[in-house]
């Protein structure tokens, strides 16, 4: 049997009905377009807003913290065995170790010793230690393969063991060694290369994770 086609349909309220559909859909691909920008948006100043507060809340720790140890440290400091730069405790290189040399003199565990009380007074449960050796850019020429990276990080490690020696947690602080290519002062001078020969004890936050 042969289907009769409908005269009274228009063909182009057809196409009318689909043009109209597809602006809708349009329309609403748009909203929800706007929407997920607007919420991207919010999602970012948000980010930005917890990224600042969490800096303000560090810079806080930090400035309560460099005046725990500049408390703890008094004595050491008006010394002038130790100074704080930045919540950094400074020792001179000459203050702790011979020239050349990477075990710690008399001298230098007395410094160690008026420091490490002080120093474990200023720790959060979740901060470590970290013990850095620095020295100049003179070539360390006496022993055979041995660098200025050698020297440094061998003080760093005499000076943690010190530390652990006088009870400070050995799983809270660890060395590193810099050589000479962390200056605090251009080694254009016997003075600049002085203050360059250094260690350096910080304090900073340690995450931990639970492994399984």
């Amino acid at each position: 049997m042969r289907l009769r086609r409908d005269e009274n349909t228009n063909p182009w309220m057809a196409y009318t009905d689909l043009g109209i559909a597809l602006v809708s859909l349009f329309i609403l691909a748009f909203v929800a377009m706007a929407t997920l920008k607007e919420q991207k948006a919010e999602d970012l100043t948000r980010t930005e807003e917890e990224v600042l507060s969490c800096q303000e809340e560090m810079r806080k720790i930090a400035s309560e913290r460099n005046a725990l140890l500049s408390k703890s440290l008094q004595t050491s400091i008006e010394a002038g065995l130790i100074a704080l730069d930045d919540g950094k405790i400074q020792i001179q290189a000459s203050f702790l170790f011979p020239t050349s040399g990477a075990n710690l003199t008399e001298e230098g565990v007395s410094v160690i010793k008026g420091i490490s009380k002080g120093l474990l007074d200023a720790l959060d449960t979740g901060d470590v230690v970290m013990v850095s050796g620095f020295t100049d850019d003179t070539p360390f020429s006496s022993k055979v393969n041995y660098t200025n990276w050698h020297l440094s990080s061998e003080r760093a490690v005499n000076v943690v063991k010190a530390l652990v020696a006088q009870g400070f947690p050995p799983d809270r602080i660890f060395a590193a060694g810099f050589g000479e290519f962390q200056p605090k002062y251009p080694n254009d001078t016997e003075e600049h290369r002085r203050l360059n020969r250094r260690v350096e004890i910080g304090v900073t936050p340690l995450r931990r994770e639970n492994f399984h």
